[in-house]
Order: structure tokens, then C-alpha cells, then sequence
């Protein structure tokens, strides 16, 4: 078995399994009481501090990235149209895992002059306790800083230089040079200022990516029927080779929609809690709320509709085997060459999101492996020259290194979220008895 065929077979019992157990375990409330866990989600806007739905979006632009377009692309070029549907599976039963974490990483959050800070290696120090707690929070946090470089980072700067070059004839290394430089203004104002950045640009790019997304499908709404079809038709498709339950989540659809789907909402591996740690807000689960929509926004609604162009484009005889590429002519092919200077900048800013949220994540996580002032210099420095390094590698070495990444981190989180469902199941009753709803 190939590394990376591990790697795949792994996320998609971890994150399904993981999914389908808490699910059961909170007995699907979330499911029960759609309308009211929406109205939770969106409460009130605290009046001092980091409100929660600023938490949120900063949060959210950490998986609001590249992912979303050119790892959807990705994803079906290796593991065909299927890929699609075990997105769409790895999110509606993985969006729990984000809802228990960010709980957790309330509940748990240290005060810090005014703020606060979370994570997965506070609940897992705090919460677990004793040498397991303490292991786990050095794994985690160790894990999260590398992450930071590969799936935060370069990943990033591979797609964003990609698009520039692709659309605007830009020198990958001038643009990689400049998109560092304000990646550096920006992170140096600390989550104060990248929430206050995140929250401005993503509502705004986002809009303009789904309004282009929806003028495609409009555009070629007769050809919906057998999109979905192509979808479904695929989904189930493995290598007999393999066969049996073993083949199942080894085959390419499975692997690349389940991977490609965490890489996208990263339920399970434990970077949300980070962000969401910082909000004003005064009952853990309630927050944890933000987290299923989260999901719901990042990969059910803007994955599926990337998804979308791309196979109404492949069903019309666009292929290509370069996932940026890929993504550029299902545009162009459904509303013509001026696409693309949108979604060139979509891209950009998508991943300029996430790579300055990423820099927070890493940063948080090293912070807790030391308090050295110099080694948080250094980090940012590293993070930088990472930044314009990425730019010149290949596609197929950055995107197994974030599957890779993924996998690291949620081999952490999970046992710590399994071993403490306890206090989650506390946290859900006690927000289910406030609102006097059935549990």
C-alpha cells in the first residue's frame, strides 16, 4: 500500500467513523432542531471584546480556501465525479466534530490580558490532565506548526501563484515576494486585526464567487440532471482489486472526496477551537454552533457549487489534468474568457484568507510549546520565506503533503475529542435545557 493510499484510508475511517459515533451520541440534535440551531447560531453581537460571529469568520477563512475551488477540482480529476458525493458525506456527518472541538476549546480557553486563548492543546492539557494530557497537547501543537507551513501556507501560495501566473502573466516569484509582504502587515496585528481583515473580505468575495458559480449553473440548467447523475453514478465505483470494505475506502472517489472534504471544512483536526476561542460569548456549545454552519457554508454550499462547473464542463468535453487549469476553462467554457480575472482573484483572496489565519494557528500552537518572543519572530519569519518558496512547487507534491498534514493533526484531536464526550454531552445538555428543547 502506497503512503499516500494510507493517508487516504485513514482520514476516511477517522473523520466517518468519528462523525457517524458523535452523531449518535448527541443523538443528531442539531437534525432534530434545525430552525432553533440556526436562531442560536446567530443569537446577538456581544457589545465589548471578539464577538462571536467575528470569531467565526476568522475561523471560517482558515478553511475558506483554495480548497474549495482548485481542491474540488483535484479531487475529481483523481477520484472522478463520485469524489463529489463523499464530499458531501465527509461534511454533513464530520460537521459535528467541528461543533464538539470548538465546545471544548471554550470551555477550556486561558485568559490572556484581556482575551483569551484555545485550542485543542488547552482542552487536551486541562481536560484530559496528567501525562496524557500533557503528550497530547505537545503532539498537537507540534503537528499544528508544521500543518501551518504545508496546508496553511503553501498550499496556498501554490494556487494563488498559480492563478496569477495563469490569468495575469505575473512572475511567480514577485508575486509570491509581495503576497508575503502583506501577509506580513497583516499578522503582525494579531488576531485583532485578522479577524477585522477576514470578516471585511470574505463576505464580499465570497458573494461574487457564488454569484459566478450560480450564472454558470443557471446558464447550463438543462444539464443539471445528468450532473447529478454523473455524481451518483460515480460515487460507489472501486477498484476490485481491492475489493470488499477495504477497496471501498481505498478507492480514489472515496479517499479524494473524503480528504479532499476535510482539507476543505477541517472538522476533526482540531483548528477551529483556536479561533473560536477568542469570542465573547457565555456558553461553550453555543458557539459550537457557529461550527456546524461552518461546514454547511464552506463545503456543502461553495464546494458543491465549484462541483458543479466543473462536471457541466467535463460532460461538455473540457478536460485537463492540472486542477488550477481545470477550474479556469469550466469557467470559460460556460461564460466566457473574462471569468477567469474573477475567479483569479477569488482564488487569491481565498487563500490569502486562510494563510493569515493559518499564521495565527501556528503561532497560538507554538506559543504553547514556548513563551520565547524570539521564537515567535522566527516563526513569522519562517512562515514568510515558506510563503515565497511555495510558489515553485508542484501541485502533486503540495497537495499530498496538506492530505498528509490532515491527517497528522486529526490522529491527535480525535482520541482527545472521544475520551472527553462526556463534558460534550454536559456542554449540549445543558445549552438544550437553557432553550427547553428535547434532548
Amino acid at each position: 500500500m502506497k503512503i499516500f493510499d494510507a493517508v487516504g484510508l485513514f482520514l476516511s475511517v477517522t473523520i466517518l467513523c468519528g462523525g457517524i459515533f458523535f452523531t449518535l451520541y448527541l443523538k443528531g440534535f442539531f437534525f432534530i432542531h434545525p430552525l432553533k440551531t440556526v436562531k442560536e447560531m446567530f443569537r446577538k453581537k456581544e457589545k465589548h471584546g471578539i464577538s462571536p460571529l467575528r470569531a467565526f469568520s476568522a475561523s471560517l477563512a482558515g478553511t475558506l480556501g483554495v480548497g474549495n475551488i482548485v481542491g474540488v477540482s483535484v479531487a475529481m480529476i483523481i477520484g472522478g465525479a463520485g469524489a463529489v458525493f463523499w464530499i458531501w458525506a465527509s461534511a454533513l456527518i464530520s460537521m459535528v466534530l467541528k461543533y464538539c472541538e470548538i465546545t471544548l476549546g471554550v470551555k477550556y480557553r486561558q485568559s490572556d490580558g484581556g482575551g483569551f486563548r484555545g485550542g485543542p492543546m488547552f482542552y487536551m492539557k486541562y481536560g484530559l490532565r496528567g501525562n496524557t494530557g500533557t503528550l497530547f497537547a505537545c503532539i498537537f501543537s507540534t503537528a499544528c506548526v508544521i500543518s501551518s507551513f504545508s496546508l496553511g501556507n503553501v498550499v496556498q501560495i501554490s494556487a494563488a501563484s498559480d492563478a496569477a501566473f495563469l490569468i495575469f502573466g505575473a512572475d511567480k516569484a514577485f508575486f509570491a515576494l509581495v503576497y508575503a509582504l502583506i501577509t506580513a502587515l497583516i499578522i503582525w496585528g494579531g488576531f485583532e486585526r485578522i479577524s477585522r481583515v477576514t470578516g471585511a473580505v470574505l463576505p464580499v468575495i465570497s458573494a461574487v464567487y457564488l454569484s459566478l458559480c450560480s450564472a454558470c449553473i443557471f446558464k447550463d440548467i438543462a444539464l443539471l440532471p445528468a450532473v447529478i447523475n454523473k455524481i451518483f453514478s460515480e460515487a460507489f465505483v472501486f477498484d476490485s482489486a481491492f475489493g470488499g470494505i477495504l477497496g471501498f475506502l481505498l478507492s480514489h472517489n472515496v479517499a479524494q472526496g473524503v480528504a479532499k472534504g476535510t482539507f476543505s471544512h477541517e472538522s476533526g483536526s482540531g483548528t477551529a477551537p483556536i479561533a473560536h476561542a477568542n469570542a465573547q460569548t457565555d456558553m461553550p456549545a453555543r458557539q459550537g454552533l457557529l461550527g456546524l454552519f461552518e461546514v454547511f457554508a464552506d463545503t456543502i454550499v461553495i464546494c458543491t457549487m465549484s462541483a458543479f462547473v466543473i462536471i457541466t464542463a467535463q460532460i461538455r468535453g473540457i478536460s485537463c489534468e492540472n486542477g488550477m487549469e481545470l477550474v479556469l476553462r469550466s469557467f470559460e467554457a460556460s461564460l466566457g474568457a473574462w471569468t477567469k480575472y474573477i475567479i483569479g482573484i477569488s482564488i487569491i483572496i481565498f487563500a490569502f484568507s486562510t494563510a493569515i489565519c493559518w499564521a495565527f494557528y501556528g503561532k497560538s500552537c507554538l506559543a504553547y510549546i514556548t513563551s520565547s518572543q524570539k521564537a515567535s519572530v522566527v516563526y513569522i519569519l519562517l512562515y514568510l520565506a515558506f510563503t515565497v518558496l511555495g510558489a515553485s512547487l508542484s501541485q502533486d507534491i503540495v497537495w499530498k503533503t496538506a492530505d498528509a498534514a490532515v491527517s497528522l493533526m486529526t490522529a491527535t484531536n480525535m482520541p482527545a475529542l472521544f475520551l472527553m464526550r462526556k463534558e460534550i454531552l454536559q456542554e449540549t445538555k445543558a445549552l438544550m435545557a437553557e432553550k427547553r428543547l428535547t434532548f
